[in-house]
């Protein structure tokens, strides 16, 4: 798969670790804790759908210093989005939408028997966007990806993004303009 990736986030690419959560996060985060993924999404807009969803997409102005990243290459992934993935796996599309334990718990051991069955030959996991599942699609992606992240700049210095995101995505920024 060669494809843009985007995320928000808190530190400049120069600077990310890739050391594991003990104990799991998010929805594909290692059940085991041996390994860490990162999360993007295939458009900026959608990443910023998926990072505030939790928070109404309500953004503080302390946000606005958060970092827009792009990543770029060619990477294999085991793709959650195709029918005969996800019956090969005995799930459902609950792995990639639901807010669940259940499910949350079964994409938490995923990642780990993805990475015991192919190594560094898989790169992430591709799986619909919760926040725009017509349209969009996510990633998690491991140390080895061969991905190149570029930092887009700050989100306050993304004004074109912002505003569409105001408009068309509900959100709202305190003390944006």
């Amino acid at each position: 798969m060669r494809h843009a990736w985007y995320r928000v986030d808190s530190a400049d690419p120069a600077r990310w670790t890739w050391t594991a959560y003990s104990t799991p996060v998010s929805r594909f985060d290692s059940a085991s804790g041996r390994l860490r993924v990162r999360y993007a999404a295939d458009t900026a807009r959608a990443a910023l759908r998926e990072r505030f969803d939790r928070d109404g997409r309500r953004l503080a102005v302390s946000h606005l210093d958060l970092t827009l990243v792009e990543l770029v290459g060619a990477i294999r992934v085991l793709d959650l989005r195709r029918d005969d993935t996800l019956d090969a796996l005995g799930l459902d599309d609950q792995i990639s939408t639901s807010r669940a334990p259940g499910p949350w718990a079964a994409g938490q051991h995923l990642v780990d028997l993805v990475h015991d069955w192919f190594g560094e030959r898989c790169h992430g996991l591709v799986y619909r966007s919760r926040t725009t599942p017509q349209r969009s699609a996510n990633i998690a992606f491991f140390a080895h990806a061969a991905l190149t992240p570029r930092s887009l700049g700050a989100l306050r210095d993304q004004g074109t993004l912002i505003d569409s995101c105001i408009l068309t995505d509900g959100f709202d920024v305190r003390g944006w303009r």
